[in-house]
């Protein structure tokens, strides 16, 4: 049931606004209401470990999102949880994900190594598939983009 309603949530254009709402609510300064949302959501999401790290992914909660991962060991690995995950990281690829593929961008960003712990946790997860080589690809991008960084920092 929450596996089906997190698609829901992820995908269906009628919750646009929710996502906006979800993004913003962790936020310093975010509205009562928003952080209500994510606690209710979280709270119920959280017998999915995939559905829970989606909404932490769509929150923009990528410390959150990173513990998750973390704790993935301790959950029972099963072909169904192999491909929830496979289907997050095609979702990953999405519109609704584009704000989290372009916060990529940002190294410097205090939640950047939470959020690339996520991702490569996620990537370290999954079996060799086309979901793995995507998301596997992306992370490469964005590691030539931080040496490209470190290199620019140490020439000032």
């Amino acid at each position: 049931m929450v596996q089906t309603l997190s698609l829901i949530l992820l995908t269906a254009r009628e919750l646009d606004e929710l996502r906006l709402m979800l993004r913003s609510s962790l936020e310093p300064g975010a509205s009562q209401e928003g952080s209500a949302v994510f606690a209710a959501l979280f709270s119920c999401w959280c017998h999915n470990p995939v559905a829970a790290l989606a909404l932490c992914l769509t929150a923009q909660a990528y410390e959150l999102a990173s513990a998750l991962v973390s704790s993935f060991s301790d959950v029972n690995i099963t072909v169904g949880f192999l491909m929830q995950v496979d289907k997050l990281v095609q979702l990953l690829e999405s519109p609704v994900f584009l704000q989290l593929r372009l916060q990529l961008l940002d190294v410097r960003a205090t939640h950047h190594p939470f959020l690339l712990s996520s991702l490569y946790g996620l990537l370290m997860l999954m079996p060799q598939s086309a979901a793995f080589v995507t998301l596997s690809s992306r992370l490469a991008t964005v590691s030539t983009l931080q040496a490209n960084s470190r290199a620019s920092r140490t020439e000032l």
